[in-house]
């Protein structure tokens, strides 16, 4: 009788182990966490997005994995506000070096003449 227990434990532990994981919750939660730290353009929060929401939905058959997608799908707009925050940045430096592009040639030829004797 014992043995019989012993075995329906080890079927029922087998059967959790070989459930389907929600591998696109987990890649959408990693590439989301990248999308902070590493913004291509936004492009990778983009497909952390993509792929947690993805994951989100396999979530609801597997009923794996829902924290993780919910968790990328934060990761990843935080990723692309602070990319799309990086970019407004970058187009107004670029434009301020441009407009000022003469007064920074002048100050530079006035340095240059200062140390050359």
């Amino acid at each position: 009788m014992e043995e019989i227990t012993n075995n329906n434990n080890v079927n029922s532990n087998n059967q959790m182990n070989n459930q389907p994981k929600n591998g696109l919750a987990i890649a959408g939660f990693v590439v989301g966490i990248v999308s902070i730290f590493w913004n291509f353009y936004t492009i990778t929060g983009i497909v952390g997005l993509i792929l947690s929401i993805i994951g989100l939905k396999k979530s609801k058959q597997t009923q794996k994995g829902k924290g993780l997608a919910i968790a990328g799908i934060c990761c990843s707009i935080i990723g692309i506000i602070i990319g799309i925050i990086a970019i407004i940045a970058i187009v107004f430096i670029v434009s301020e070096v441009v407009d000022n592009s003469d007064e920074i040639v002048r100050s530079i030829n006035e340095l240059n003449s200062l140390y050359n004797y």
